[in-house]
């Protein structure tokens, strides 16, 4: 069997090794802290939480694995070119982009202008408390 190298399969690692450690880490702590004489209900019902999550952590390791390198958070759409569009599309393109530059405008101006001059008035009002103190 081929061991895969994508991030499917490298995310199903993670959680494979996570499990394991959760098993180790939690029997570990379970026999540390066991009283031989008592063995209670909430002993064996932390093997079990301890079991059913190890489960889980593999069932869900698996499931990543199995969807392949091509599959999972990656856009299958065909890319669309300007040259295939229609007049129509490239109009209401020219509008978004125009609407979009007239935005980041808007936001460069209110950035450098309007912002700028609340912080200097801040300041100012800071440092006159401050002066006067």
């Amino acid at each position: 069997m081929k061991i895969r190298f994508d991030m499917n399969a490298k995310t199903a690692m993670v959680y494979g090794g996570a499990a394991f450690l959760l098993v180790i880490i939690g029997f570990r702590s379970i026999i540390a802290t066991l009283d031989p004489d008592h063995i209670g209900v909430m002993t064996y019902l932390s093997i079990g939480g301890l079991v059913l999550e190890f489960c889980l952590l593999i069932l869900y390791a698996q499931s990543i694995y199995s969807l392949g390198p091509e599959e999972g958070g990656e856009s299958h759409a065909s890319p669309v070119s300007v040259g295939n569009m229609d007049s129509k599309e490239i109009s209401e393109l020219t509008a978004a982009v125009i609407k979009i530059a007239q935005m980041g405008e808007g936001l460069s101006n209110l950035a450098n202008g309007k912002v700028r001059d609340e912080v200097k008035k801040e300041v100012h009002e800071i440092l006159s408390k401050a002066i006067k103190n």
